[in-house]
């Protein structure tokens, strides 16, 4: 049997799993990303992860998803804005120090990968992906192929514009779609509506802190605070979709993201602002689409090679 490394490095946290040759998640981890003690705390955080899972598997090749900004060779980050990365040669730090090969992706399109491959989307020709986290990424695939872009860095779907005097976001720009969808967006939200309601269950679910879990629970307390909450959330997240959906004309909409184990309740709430909620759906493979993707970056070896 072999086994296929995969790293989903996030704002928050940073994902790992090990994939069979028959898509089957043998291993997973998961440990929080050190974004203030700067990239080489991060490297040090990888290679102990990447250490302990080659002494329980003979890995073939690892995969990396990451946010930001590629080279032209999709061999270093260049930058990512919820990580300090600047110019980091991963791909060649991660095969001189592990001996195997060594594939680079934006995190959404590898989310897309598992999504497209081992997901509700095997078979599609044409979809999207929509990966909800600390930020919004995501990919395309179009006529059976994956959309890259002349720089290799599309799919970077959280940084279009659906507010043009909306909030400044780190990409430069103002009223992103991430900035009102995000996870981080939701949690701004629900913190917010917990101050406005300090009587509210929301607030006292948010009383030993707030993540993205929040204001599900206190939705499933029966807190209207929360539906109202919930109700604003989905009407933004369900522009950036039809925007999507405009714009592609996909078969399927795939969502990812911690968020969206929440499933049906998100669906509830986003499908009447959908325009077409009937292509719209939470992927089947939960929070391990983007470890998925990553492992599964080898099948694409001749179109990374290429590029070195």
């Amino acid at each position: 049997m072999k086994y296929y490394l995969g790293l989903d490095i996030g704002g928050t946290n940073i994902k790992t799993g090990v994939l069979s040759s028959s898509h089957r998640l043998v291993y997973k981890n998961s440990f929080p990303t050190r974004s203030a003690a700067g990239e080489n705390a991060i490297m040090e955080d990888i290679c102990a992860e990447c250490a302990k899972v080659f002494g329980m598997y003979k890995i073939e090749c690892i995969g990396v998803g990451c946010p930001g900004d590629k080279d032209d060779a999709n061999v270093s980050i260049v930058a990512a804005g919820n990580l300090p990365f600047r110019d980091l040669p991963i791909v060649r730090l991660l095969k001189e120090r592990f001996g195997v090969e060594v594939y680079l992706e934006n995190d959404g399109s590898c989310a897309l990968i598992a999504d497209w491959l081992a997901g509700a989307g095997k078979g599609c020709t044409d979809m999207v992906e929509i990966t909800v986290g600390t930020g919004i990424g995501g990919g395309c695939v179009v006529n059976g192929d994956l959309m890259r872009g002349v720089t290799n860095d599309a799919g970077e779907l959280g940084h279009f514009v659906i507010d043009p005097r909306g909030e400044k976001c780190a990409c430069g720009q103002k009223g992103c779609f991430e900035k009102y969808a995000s996870a981080t967006a939701l949690i701004k939200q629900t913190r917010a509506a917990a101050q406005k309601n300090p009587r509210s269950v929301l607030a006292a679910e948010s009383s030993s802190g707030v993540d993205g879990r929040t204001v599900f629970n206190a939705y499933a307390k029966g807190c209207p605070v929360a539906k109202r909450v919930l109700a604003k959330y989905a009407k933004y997240l369900a522009t950036g979709i039809n925007g999507l959906d405009y714009i592609f004309a996909p078969q399927y909409i795939s969502l990812a993201g911690g968020i969206m184990n929440q499933g049906e309740t998100v669906l509830k709430f986003l499908r009447p602002y959908l325009l077409h909620p009937q292509k719209v759906g939470v992927t089947t493979l939960h929070g391990d689409a983007g470890v998925i993707g990553a492992a599964l970056l080898w099948k694409f070896k001749k179109y990374y090679l290429s590029l070195r």
